[in-house]
């Protein structure tokens, strides 16, 4: 399942449904349209984020999110005014250019942090 517009992307700072009715939901869609074009001519059947690239993804947000005033705050871009959960940047807020270049990068190269496989020989196909 692919969840564009979502969390740790760069959602809040996109300017909500203006920026998902063309931007941002336009890299995005164009992403996963390519993805699923690139698994079909390869066969694959599945993408799934490595763990690896997971962890790192959340500390690149959270690297980014530490250079901004917003973690002196309990705020909803941290969770933080909800009791009990885990304070932790939920936006990329790199900006919309430095997101499109990075998603554009992992495809470029294969899906560089996903781990892309096949049951073909089980019947399922895209």
């Amino acid at each position: 399942m692919f969840i564009p517009y979502g969390p740790q992307g760069p959602t809040a700072f996109c300017n909500g449904p203006t920026c998902a009715n063309t931007l941002q939901q336009e890299i995005e869609g164009d992403w996963v349209v390519d993805c699923l074009t690139y698994l079909r001519r390869h066969d694959y059947t599945r993408i799934d984020a490595t763990g690896e690239a997971s962890k790192a993804w959340v500390q690149r947000v959270a690297d980014i999110f530490s250079k901004g005033f917003w973690t002196q705050t309990k705020s909803w871009y941290t969770g933080g005014n909800v009791p009990g959960k885990r304070v932790e940047p939920l936006n990329f807020n790199g900006g919309l250019p430095l997101y499109t270049t990075l998603i554009q990068e992992s495809a470029r190269a294969g899906y560089t942090g996903f781990t892309l496989t096949s049951s073909i020989g089980a019947g399922a196909r895209l």
